[in-house]
C-alpha cells in the first residue's frame, strides 16, 4: 500500500480563508492509518512550524475556541466522534456550519486561516482532535468571539 500517495479533494471558501480536504484511510486487521499532513502539502509561507496538540471533548455539548488568531494558521482532524463547526470571517461577516465525523469513509482535514473564527462544539459523547499550527501559540494572538453556543 502507497502511503505517500495523496488521494485528496477539497472544497474552497471563495472568501473566507478555510479549507476543508478528503483523505484516504489506509485500513488493515491493525487499525487505520492517515496521512495528516505533508510537508509538500505546505505553502511556503505556512511551512514555519509552530506547535502540534490534541485537544479532547469529554461528553455532548462541550464547546471549545470560539475565538480567532490574526496570526496563526490551523490545521485540524477529527480522531474520534462528531463536531459542529462554525465559521465566521471577521472582515466580512460570511459564515458556515458544518460537522466533521472521525468516523466517515474518509479522513477530513480543516484548514482554518488568520481572521476566522471558529468554535467546535460535540456532538458525540467523546470527541478527539488534532491539531497544527504553523505558530507556537500566544494568548496575545487569541481574540474570543463566540460563533457556537
Amino acid at each position: 500500500m502507497d502511503y505517500n500517495t495523496n488521494h485528496k479533494n477539497s472544497v474552497n471558501s471563495m472568501g473566507m480563508d478555510y479549507k476543508i480536504e478528503h483523505f484516504e484511510k489506509f485500513n488493515d486487521q491493525r487499525g487505520e492509518l492517515v496521512v495528516f499532513l505533508r510537508n509538500r502539502s505546505l505553502k511556503r509561507k505556512y511551512k514555519e512550524f509552530g506547535q502540534i496538540y490534541f485537544v479532547t471533548f469529554n461528553k455532548k455539548g462541550v464547546i471549545r475556541a470560539n475565538h480567532y488568531h490574526r496570526q496563526m494558521r490551523e490545521w485540524f482532524g477529527v480522531i474520534k466522534g462528531k463536531v459542529r463547526v462554525a465559521l465566521v470571517d471577521i472582515k466580512t461577516k460570511e459564515s458556515k456550519n458544518f460537522t466533521l465525523d472521525g468516523n466517515s469513509k474518509k479522513y477530513v482535514r480543516l484548514e482554518i486561516g488568520p481572521g476566522v473564527v471558529h468554535g467546535f462544539k460535540s456532538i458525540s459523547d467523546e470527541v478527539s482532535l488534532l491539531n497544527y499550527t504553523n505558530k507556537e501559540w500566544l494568548a496575545k494572538d487569541v481574540f474570543s468571539m463566540e460563533v457556537i453556543k
